[in-house]
C-alpha cells in the first residue's frame, strides 16, 4: 500500500497549525483573565485602603471636635469662676473702707453732752449720711438704666460713662442685676448688660413725677 506523502504532510501541518492556534487562543484568554483578575484585586485593595484611611481621618476629626468642645466648656467655667472671684474681691475694699471709717470715728474725740442726747445726734448724722448716699446711688442707677435703654453696654463702657472706679461700677451693676433691673448676657465676652422690663418701669416711674 503506497501512502501519499503529500497527503500525510498536509495532514500533519493542519494538525500542528490547529494546535498552535488553539494554544495561542488559550494563552491569550489566560492572559486576559489574569490581567482582569489582577486589575480587580488591585482596585479592591485600593478601595479598601481608601475606606480605611477615610475612617481614620473621620475618627481623628471627631476626637479633635470632642476635645475642642471640652476646652470650650472648661474655658466657660473658668471665666464664670473668675467673674465670681472678681465680684467677691470687689467687696473687700468696701469692707476695708467701712472698717476704716469706723476706726476713724472711734478715734475722734466725742463731745461732752448729755448721755440721752448723744445717741440721737449719732443716729441723725448716720441717717442724713445714708439719705445722701442713697440719693446719689439712685441718681447713678437711673443714669445707668437710661444708658442701657439706648443699647446694651459692657461694664467698662458703663464705668467710663458714669466716671466711677471699676470696683464701684461692678458693685452697682451687681446690685442692679440682683434687683432684676438689668440682665447680663453671658454668651458675649466681655459680658453685656441689658435693661429689663422692671428697669424700664422704674424709668417710667421716675419720668412721671417729673412730668407732673
Amino acid at each position: 500500500m503506497i501512502v501519499d506523502l503529500s497527503y500525510v504532510l498536509s495532514f500533519l501541518i493542519t494538525l500542528l497549525t490547529s494546535d498552535i492556534v488553539i494554544s495561542g487562543a488559550l494563552a491569550f484568554l489566560a492572559g486576559m483573565v489574569s490581567v482582569m483578575a489582577y486589575t480587580r484585586a488591585k482596585n479592591a485593595l485600593a478601595d479598601r485602603r481608601y475606606r480605611a484611611d477615610e475612617a481614620v481621618v473621620e475618627a481623628v476629626v471627631l476626637e479633635y471636635t470632642r476635645r475642642l468642645r471640652d476646652y470650650d466648656r472648661v474655658i466657660a467655667e473658668l471665666r464664670a469662676k473668675v467673674d465670681i472671684m472678681e465680684v467677691k474681691a470687689q467687696t473687700i475694699p468696701q469692707a476695708v473702707t467701712t472698717i476704716s471709717h469706723y476706726q476713724q470715728a472711734s478715734h475722734q474725740p466725742q463731745p461732752h453732752v448729755a448721755p440721752a442726747s448723744e445717741p440721737v445726734t449719732v443716729t441723725q448724722h448716720a441717717t442724713a449720711t445714708a439719705v445722701i448716699v442713697e440719693k446719689e446711688n439712685n441718681g447713678t442707677t437711673d443714669y445707668i438704666l437710661k444708658l442701657l435703654a439706648e443699647r446694651p453696654r459692657t461694664s467698662r463702657e458703663v464705668q467710663h460713662a458714669i466716671g466711677r472706679t471699676r470696683e464701684h461700677t461692678a458693685r452697682l451693676m451687681k446690685k442692679l442685676h440682683d434687683s432684676g433691673l438689668v440682665s447680663r448676657d453671658a454668651n458675649a465676652k466681655p459680658f453685656r448688660y441689658n435693661i429689663t422690663d422692671a428697669g424700664r418701669e422704674r424709668l417710667k416711674e421716675k419720668v412721671a413725677p417729673a412730668a407732673v
